[in-house]
C-alpha cells in the first residue's frame, strides 16, 4: 500500500543492535506525506528503537536511511531537525523552565546566532499551546505539573516545530481519555490539511485502529504485518504476537476495528 507522492523517510534492509544484543532485523520501511501510522506490538520489541531510528538519533548497523530521498548524511543536524519532530517517553528537565519556554524550545533549529526567537516563533508557540489545550498554564513551571500536562506541553513543542514528520513514543499515555481522543484528531488533522507525515508508538490498539491509516506490527525486532488496520489486526495475527485471544469486531459509530482480548472459561492455571 504506497500513497501517492515520494516518501518523507525509507529504511530498507535496516538492523540495529546494542552493543551484542540485535534488536532490529532487516526493517523495510516508507514514510509517505499525510499519513498517520501507529507502530504496534508487545513490550521489547523494538517500537521505540525504531522511532529512535526515524528520527535519526541511532545510525543503522546495517542498511539505508534516505531523508526526501536524500542519504542521511547528506544533512547537517539543524536540517534534520527542521525536517523530524520527536517526542520520546517520559521526559523530565533539570531546570525549571515555564510551560512557554519549554514549547519555544520546538523552535532551536530556526534560530540564527543569538537570537531568543526566530520571527515566526511567537505565533507557532501560540498556536501550539491553544493547540494542546494549554491556555493558562503558560506561566506554570514545568516540573509543577502534572504527567499528563507536561505530555501536552512535549507535544505542544514538537508541533511549534513544524516539521515534515511528527515521531511520538505513546504521546497519549499518560491522558485521559478526553485528551487522548482530542490530541489523536489534532494530530490527524495537521497531517491531512499540512500533510505531514505523523509516526506513534502505542499500545492504545484500538484508538490506533480508529486514528492510523496505516499499522506496523513488530514480533521480535521485525516486522509482521504493515497495512490497514482491517488488515494487521486479524485473529491470527494477534495471537500469534500477542499470545492471546481476541474477539475482533467492527465499532458501528467509527466503522474502525476494535479487539477485545478475552479467557476461555475452561482455562485454568496449571500449578
Amino acid at each position: 500500500m504506497a500513497p501517492n507522492g515520494n516518501a518523507i523517510i525509507s529504511l530498507q534492509n535496516v538492523t540495529f543492535a546494542y552493543r551484542e544484543t540485535a534488536v532490529l532485523h532487516h526493517i523495510d520501511l516508507a514514510i509517505y506525506p499525510g499519513e498517520i501510522i501507529g507502530i504496534i506490538g508487545p513490550n521489547g520489541v523494538g517500537k521505540s528503537t525504531l522511532l529512535k531510528i526515524l528520527a535519526a538519533l541511532y545510525e543503522p548497523n546495517q542498511g539505508h536511511y534516505r531523508l526526501l530521498d536524500q542519504p542521511l548524511k547528506n544533512y547537517k543536524r539543524k536540517e534534520i531537525a527542521r525536517r523530524i519532530g520527536y517526542v520520546p517517553q517520559g521526559i523530565e528537565l533539570s531546570f525549571a523552565f515555564s510551560v512557554t519556554q519549554v514549547v519555544a524550545m520546538g523552535r532551536f533549529p530556526y534560530l540564527q546566532g543569538l537570537s531568543a526567537i526566530d520571527e515566526q516563533g511567537p505565533d507557532m508557540v501560540e498556536r501550539a499551546l491553544q493547540l494542546m489545550d494549554l491556555k493558562g498554564l503558560e506561566h506554570r513551571l514545568f516540573p509543577s505539573l502534572s504527567g499528563g500536562e507536561k505530555q501536552r506541553v512535549l507535544i505542544a513543542s514538537v508541533l511549534a516545530q513544524d516539521t515534515d514528520v511528527l515521531l511520538l513514543d505513546e504521546p497519549t499515555a499518560a491522558l485521559d481519555l478526553k485528551h487522548q481522543i482530542s490530541i489523536l484528531k489534532i494530530l490527524r488533522q495537521l497531517g491531512k490539511a499540512q500533510q505531514k507525515a505523523v509516526v506513534l508508538v502505542t499500545h492504545e490498539v484500538n484508538l490506533a485502529s480508529q486514528f492510523c491509516d496505516r499499522l506496523i506490527l513488530l514480533s521480535n525486532g521485525k516486522i509482521v504485518k504493515d497495512g490497514r488496520p482491517d488488515e494487521v489486526l486479524q485473529f491470527n495475527l494477534i495471537r500469534e504476537v500477542y499470545g492471546v485471544d481476541v474477539y475482533i469486531d467492527i465499532n458501528p459509530f467509527t466503522n474502525s476495528i476494535y479487539i477485545l482480548p478475552f479467557e476461555l472459561k475452561n482455562e485454568t492455571i496449571s500449578k
